[in-house]
Formats: structure tokens, C-alpha cells, sequence
């Protein structure tokens, strides 16, 4: 009887040996099932991140491009400036000495119009120091150190040229009976008349006349 219950409490054991093992072996199977689903889970989790790597990458890739690009558009938009501004110096520079050039030309016209509006409107001398100031500063009588008669007739009109392109009236006077060595010039100043030897600028009071105005055109005349 003793033996019996000791063999079925052997048999009792395996059999709980044996269900436990297989419990084990069940359990280690579910284990790796579930490792192995969760490691090809893992598996497409990182392919899918090495794709995204890689499109990434690929990304990074193409906008280090476009900066290299717009590096390189940027150096040329610089060197572009630069020209520019260098064109703009010179450019200014240009425009700096043409303004000169106007201001020279323009003032050198103005000039020129004043002297034109004098010679166009000339005058009588006001007073005899007018007369001798501008014969001392006029250089006719040193043309000719010794003038023949000849050269005393174009010493006359040299003197009367002179005096119109300063605004003023003198005449040449021409002698009668064809004696050039007494050819003289004229000028008048107030109500006298002065003769002049243009050789040597030698004036003297030659006559009297009615007062005369000082222009016989004025400027205002329009004329």
C-alpha cells in the first residue's frame, strides 16, 4: 500500500515536472514570438528612420548647394557693386569736371557778352582823366618806336579800334590835301573836342562844341 502511494506520487511528479516544463517551453516560445515580432517592428522602425536619414541627408545636401550657389551669386553681386561704384566715381568724377568746364565756358561767355553789349553800345569819354588813364594804358603809340607817315595812319586806326573794343568813341581824324603825317585822332569829352597823336598819345583841347550826350545809343535803347 506504502509502495503504491509512493509510485503515484512519483508519477505525480514527473507529471508536474513535465506540465511545468512544457509551461516553460510555451512561455519561451511566446517570448521569442513576441521578440522576434517586436524586432522586425524595430527592424521597419529603422528602415524607416535610415530612410528619413537619407531623404535628409539628401535635403541637407541639396540646400548646402543652394548656399554655395547663393555664396556664389552673393561674390558676384559684390564685384558687380563694386563696379558700380567704381562707375559711379568716375561717372561723378566726369560730372565734376564738366560742371567746371560749363562753369569756365559759361563765365568766359558772359564775358564775352559784356564785352560784345560794350563795344555794341560804345561811348564818349566823361572826363579828360578818363581820356589820359586809358591812353596810358593802351599800347598803340608802342607799335611803331620811329612810324613812318604810313604807319601813322595805321597807328589812327589801331587807336580808334583799340578804344572800340573798350567801349569808348574816338574818330580818326584825316587831314586835307593828302598830308598823312598829320593824321591824328579825335575824341570828345563833354562840350571839347581833343585831338590826339596816336605815336605818342599827345591829346590837346582842339574845340568847343554844344554838350553832346555821353552815348549816342544807350543800352536801354534796345537799338
Amino acid at each position: 500500500m506504502a509502495e503504491q502511494k509512493k509510485e503515484q506520487s512519483k508519477s505525480m511528479t514527473k507529471w508536474l515536472a513535465t506540465a511545468i516544463i512544457a509551461v516553460l517551453v510555451i512561455a519561451i516560445v511566446v517570448v521569442i514570438i513576441i521578440f522576434t515580432q517586436q524586432s522586425g517592428n524595430l527592424n521597419r522602425d529603422l528602415d524607416n528612420a535610415n530612410t528619413q536619414v537619407a531623404t535628409l541627408q539628401g535635403k541637407v545636401t541639396n540646400l548646402q548647394s543652394d548656399v554655395s550657389s547663393l555664396q556664389a551669386q552673393l561674390t558676384q553681386e559684390k564685384a558687380k557693386t563694386q563696379q558700380l561704384e567704381g562707375d559711379i566715381r568716375e561717372s561723378e568724377g566726369q560730372v565734376a569736371l564738366l560742371q567746371r568746364d560749363v562753369a569756365s565756358k559759361q563765365s568766359t561767355v558772359d564775358s564775352q557778352a559784356a564785352t560784345i553789349k560794350t563795344m555794341k553800345y560804345p561811348r564818349h569819354f566823361s572826363t579828360p582823366e578818363e581820356l589820359a588813364n586809358w591812353l596810358q594804358k593802351d599800347n598803340t603809340n608802342t607799335l611803331y618806336p620811329n612810324p613812318t607817315v604810313a604807319q601813322k595812319m595805321l597807328l589812327a586806326l589801331t587807336l580808334q579800334i583799340h578804344a572800340a573794343r573798350d567801349g569808348y568813341i574816338i574818330c580818326t581824324n584825316l587831314p586835307t590835301g593828302g598830308l598823312l603825317d598829320l593824321v591824328t585822332n579825335r575824341a570828345v569829352v563833354g562840350d571839347v573836342i581833343y585831338e590826339i597823336r596816336p605815336w605818342d598819345d599827345f591829346a590837346q583841347k582842339w574845340n568847343n562844341i554844344p554838350a553832346i550826350p555821353s552815348y549816342p545809343i544807350t543800352p536801354e535803347s534796345g537799338q
